[in-house]
C-alpha cells in the first residue's frame, strides 16, 4: 500500500492532525496519509539530533482507531523508514471496538521499533459516579464552588503552567499558550472552569472530542487550596455533562505516569485500556540514550 508524506500542510478537522494543533505546537511536521488512515509526526533536532515524535502536547498521533493491518503495517513501515535518529511515536488506546488492536500492533509493528506499553483509563459515561465522588461533587456544592463551560482558555493555561511548575516538569509555556489559544476555538474543543466562593479559578480543564464518541481530557490544572481537589472532581463532572451533550459516551482521562494520578483517575471507576508507543534509536544514540533518557532504549 501506498504511503503519501505531506509536509508543514494539513486540512483535516480532528484535534491531533488539525491546522490549529499542528501548526502551533512549536514543530514542523508530516502527515501520512495510507489508505483511509491519516497520522501526523513532528519533526525537529535536539543537541544536533533529528527526531521524528508525537507531535507536542498531542497524547498520540492521531491515527483513528478503524485504522486496518494493510494500513497500519504501510504506516509503520514508512514512519521506520523516515529520517530521524530517534523517533517515538504514540498510538491511540486499544480498545476491543477498535480494529487497531494490541494483537494487530504487536504482529505488524516492524522489528525496528520497540513497542512500550502503557495506559490510559476510559470511563463509560452511562454508568453512575461512585459514592465517593458522588459525595465529594455534592461538598463542592456546599462550599460554594461552582463550575461552568466557557470559551477563555486563559485560566487554563495559567493553572496548567502552575501545575507544571510545582511539579518540576519542563514545558514551553509560551508556545503552550500560543497552542491553547488556537485550539479554544474549534468546534472539538471545550473548556470548563471551577471557581470557588470567592469567585477565584481554582481548577480547570480543557477537553477535546477526539471522535464523536469519545472526549478526551486533554489539559488540566489546580490551584493548590484545601479544595482544590473537591473543586477538580466537579469540574471532571460538569465536563462528564458538557460531552454527554457533545454526544460522547466515553471519558478518556489521558492517563498518566504519576501513580497518584492514575489512581485519582481510577476511583471515578474509570478502566485501563492499553496504548503502545513505539520506538526507535539509532544504534551509534543508544549509550548515550541510555544515560539520559533510559526510557527510550
Amino acid at each position: 500500500m501506498k504511503v503519501e508524506v505531506v509536509d508543514n500542510k494539513s486540512t483535516h478537522t480532528s484535534p491531533f492532525l488539525s491546522p490549529s494543533w499542528l501548526n502551533n505546537c512549536g514543530a514542523q511536521y508530516s502527515v501520512y496519509l495510507a489508505g483511509s488512515a491519516k497520522s501526523a509526526l513532528s519533526r525537529f533536532t535536539s543537541k544536533g539530533i533529528k527526531i521524528l515524535a508525537t507531535p507536542p502536547w498531542a497524547l498520540d498521533c492521531g491515527l483513528s482507531c478503524d485504522c486496518t493491518h494493510e494500513e497500519f503495517l504501510a504506516l509503520s513501515k514508512s514512519w521506520s523508514s523516515a529520517s530521524g535518529a530517534i523517533k517515538v511515536i504514540d498510538l491511540p488506546p486499544s480498545t476491543r471496538t477498535c480494529k487497531l488492536t494490541s494483537a494487530c500492533i504487536k504482529q505488524h509493528t516492524p522489528k525496528e521499533f520497540r513497542i512500550q506499553w502503557r495506559h490510559t483509563r476510559y470511563l463509560d459515561l452511562a454508568d453512575k459516579l461512585p459514592s465517593t465522588r458522588v459525595k465529594q461533587i455534592r461538598r463542592a456544592s456546599r462550599e460554594g464552588i461552582v463550575c461552568t463551560t466557557v470559551e477563555n482558555w486563559t485560566e487554563i493555561i495559567e493553572l496548567h503552567n502552575e501545575s507544571r511548575d510545582r511539579k518540576s516538569i519542563r514545558s514551553n509555556s509560551s508556545q503552550l499558550g500560543k497552542l491553547l489559544s488556537s485550539i479554544s476555538s474549534e468546534e472539538y474543543s471545550f473548556a470548563v472552569e471551577a471557581r470557588n466562593a470567592e469567585g477565584e479559578c481554582i481548577a480547570s480543564g480543557g477537553f477535546v472530542m477526539v471522535n464523536n464518541c469519545t472526549c478526551l481530557y486533554s489539559f488540566g490544572g489546580q490551584k493548590r487550596s484545601k479544595l482544590s481537589g473537591i473543586a477538580s472532581v466537579a469540574m471532571l463532572a460538569h465536563a462528564m455533562e458538557e460531552a454527554r451533550d457533545r454526544g460522547a459516551t466515553v471519558l478518556d482521562f489521558g492517563g498518566s505516569s504519576d501513580p497518584g494520578v492514575d489512581r485519582f483517575y481510577k476511583e471515578f471507576g474509570a478502566t485501563s485500556v492499553p496504548k503502545a508507543r513505539l520506538i526507535q534509536v539509532s544504534w551509534w544514540l543508544r549509550p548515550f540514550l541510555g544515560l539520559v533518557r533510559p526510557d527510550l532504549v
